[in-house]
């Protein structure tokens, strides 16, 4: 989370930094932000911290002129409710607002699917309200929206992400997350002239209709980036999830680009075009313009358009089917070959350890991969086969590497676990050891990217890409003239390979490590003490410093870790203890008197139509404090069988209290944490 604010200049390819006087929006992401009339507004969002978690619903205004923040207060309406993930565009003098989320540490995660309008002129908010008979687009958050101003103007909406309530979900969340693909369209113009100037007025709020997916669509997915142009909404990247076993995610990324046309409702894909012969190809593009303006659609249409060959015409074939693209994505082993090397909070070199399949490699002993209990293939200078002392029978791959190589010279390459991975599309080792990005053709898939159309092309900055457990922030910058889509062009290659990955110990061993320089003399409770260093060397001042740094850093990210197993464990004991049934369920801190008390009606039912159905079946008839006993036994009988539950409960919100005070106490010198991406 940032509340800075940067420019990048298109022409000389610099950024700079636009420094602005108080008063300032706090520092939050997944918000929306929208351009009107030489002002950035921008609405609600998230503050994710180690130790704070917020939504915003306030509204502030940036003067793109005087370089000042103002929060814009409502003059009438209801505001939205704090959100973040939502959607926003500008439509004449109004902004429209739509979706979204709002999560509770106390409360079930809720999703939205309501739309507020703001006026710029008024300051005020207007909110569509739907009978219960309407027929909406399903709650979501994280969608694709924009706003199509020919044949009609009309909002659009598609995809985004929730999840429902699933009692055969597995595990015990019993919900299950859902990659919406639907699209919505909700004409707009009809708001004016209902409102006879204003918006509505007491008529009814427009219908939305649902658009049937035609064309070549994308695939399932969430995460996708997207922009308007040309009455086209432009989507790249995204990512499919698919839960497992134990809540283990199994992830597939996507670097692919489609387009909806949203005045013919029709998706296309927006592959790279092949080259083909001069000649043919001017007949071709000649004989495509004529059609195209006898359609008077050749402006609107510049993108869909095909310079080639029939056999290469991929957007014309692609206009006529309707099925799905076939998106080859990278899932999770690919991305490991790629991105084999990261940095660890100690400054090591931390290499995937990639399985191989059960078939046999080869006589190649060179590309042997690492298995468990196996011996490893290590290239290096020297070797020895004195064996190491240390011995660990759990997978212990560094203890293989001291075996295969215990004391390199430090002036040596770092050891590498494969020639294999050496070198990738991604990335390759240089001669220190150290991974080095490889100048790449197209972009890395990735999910939440920035984007931005000038002068028909298509500009792409950062996002994110996720390798197992690991985070990746993409900082390069990438080009593609839409007009035409022969290439793609970087424009910065980014500083990926720089970062430093903090989580060594939570992606079920996958790894093998080099340590660049450390003394090895670290303790055994330490998070970095099961890698043992392979580079000898005295490590310089700054050096130290910066691996005290990431220890603590690595302290820090573990204690997050059991902050988030308080709030995992949290909502599972309220599954168990039944919290959606208040007459069942004790309070916390609530003595069985009192529980009896407050739900005497619900037992004494109860009691009847046990106990004392059974006696009226014998002839016999309870009296009512008979029943009264019975009830408060059965009351009693559900508060013993929840105590451990209530009394667990308790102990987690003790330490959660304890946990925002030790927070509050040291605020003023606390530093925010990595985003937290929605």
């Amino acid at each position: 989370n940032n509340n800075n604010n940067n420019n990048n200049n298109n022409t000389t390819g610099q950024w700079t930094r636009i420094l602005t006087p108080p008063p300032h929006p706090p520092p939050r992401c997944a918000h929306t932000a929208v351009y009107h009339n030489d002002d950035i507004y921008i609405f609600g969002g998230e503050c994710a911290t180690a130790d704070k978690y917020h939504h915003y619903k306030d509204l502030w205004k940036f003067d793109i002129k005087k370089n000042t923040w103002e929060e814009c207060r409502s003059r009438g309406g209801n505001p939205p409710a704090a959100r973040s993930g939502h959607r926003a565009v500008t439509w004449r003098h109004y902004m429209i607002l739509f979706g979204g989320f709002h999560e509770a540490l106390r409360a079930e995660t809720r999703w939205f699917n309501d739309v507020h309008i703001y006026d710029f002129q008024s300051s005020t908010w207007t909110e569509l309200k739907y009978g219960k008979l309407a027929r909406l687009p399903p709650p979501r958050s994280a969608c694709n929206m924009a706003l199509c101003t020919a044949p009609t103007e009309a909002l659009f909406v598609t995809g985004g992400y929730s999840k429902v309530k699933n009692a055969n979900a597995p595990g015990a969340s019993k919900s299950e997350g859902i990659m919406h693909v639907d699209c919505w369209m909700l004409p707009l113009k009809s708001l004016v002239n209902a409102g006879k100037g204003g918006l509505l007025n007491g008529a009814a709020p427009p219908s939305w209709e649902r658009i049937a997916r035609k064309g070549e669509y994308p695939s399932a997915r969430a995460g996708t980036s997207s922009v308007l142009h040309k009455n086209k909404l432009l989507v790249f990247g995204g990512v499919m999830d698919s839960e497992g076993d134990h809540h283990r995610m199994q992830s597939v990324f996507y670097d692919d680009l489609f387009a909806l046309d949203m005045e013919r409702r029709r998706w296309f894909g927006m592959r790279l075009k092949k080259a083909s012969s001069g000649g043919r190809r001017r007949r071709k593009k000649k004989n495509e313009e004529d059609a195209i303006e006898e359609e008077n659609n050749a402006e609107n249409k510049v993108d869909i358009e095909s310079d080639d060959d029939s056999e290469e015409d991929e957007d014309e074939s692609s206009a006529v089917n309707n099925e799905e693209a076939v998106s080859n994505g990278w899932d999770l082993d690919q991305l490991r070959n790629d991105m084999f090397a990261f940095i660890d909070g100690d400054g090591n070199v931390v290499f995937e350890k990639i399985e191989e399949d059960d078939e046999e490699v080869g006589d190649d002993n060179s590309k042997s991969m690492v298995k468990d209990g196996e011996e490893e293939e290590v290239t290096s200078a020297t070797k020895s086969s004195e064996p190491s002392e240390k011995t660990d029978t759990t997978n212990s791959v560094e203890a293989q590497l001291k075996q295969s190589n215990p004391h390199p010279a430090a002036s040596q390459p770092v050891s590498k676990p494969t020639e294999q991975i050496a070198a990738s599309s991604v990335m390759k080792v240089d001669d220190k050891g150290l991974p080095t990005s490889v100048a790449r053709q197209t972009p890395l898939p990735r999910i939440n990217c920035a984007t931005v159309i000038r002068n028909n092309t298509l500009y792409i900055y950062g996002g994110v890409l996720e390798v197992g457990d690991r985070e990746v922030t993409l900082d390069d910058c990438w080009s593609i003239d839409l007009n035409k889509r022969d290439k793609w062009t970087c424009i910065w290659t980014g500083q990926m390979h720089r970062q430093v990955w903090k989580g060594v110990d939570s992606d079920n061993d996958s790894y093998i490590s080099s340590d660049q320089g450390g003394d090895g003399n670290e303790d055994s409770d330490d998070d970095m003490a099961e890698f043992e260093p392979i580079i000898e060397g005295e490590a310089d001042e700054e050096s130290e410093e910066a691996r005290k740094k990431a220890k603590k850093a690595a302290k820090k990210a573990k204690e997050k870790e059991k902050r988030r197993g308080v709030k995992y464990e949290i909502t599972e004991l309220k599954e168990k203890l039944g919290v959606d049934n208040e007459q069942r369920t004790p309070l916390m801190g609530e003595a069985v008197a009192d529980f009896y008390a407050r739900t005497t009606e619900y037992w004494n039912v109860e009691a009847a139509n046990s106990v004392g159905k059974i006696a009226a079946d014998r002839g016999d008839v309870m009296s009512t404090k008979e029943l009264k006993r019975e009830g408060f036994h059965l009351a009693k009988e559900r508060y013993e069988e929840l105590k451990p539950i209530l009394e667990r409960l308790t102990e987690l919100e003790n330490m959660q209290l304890e946990s925002e005070d030790k927070k509050a106490k040291k605020k003023a010198e606390k530093k925010p944490k990595k985003d937290r991406l929605r």
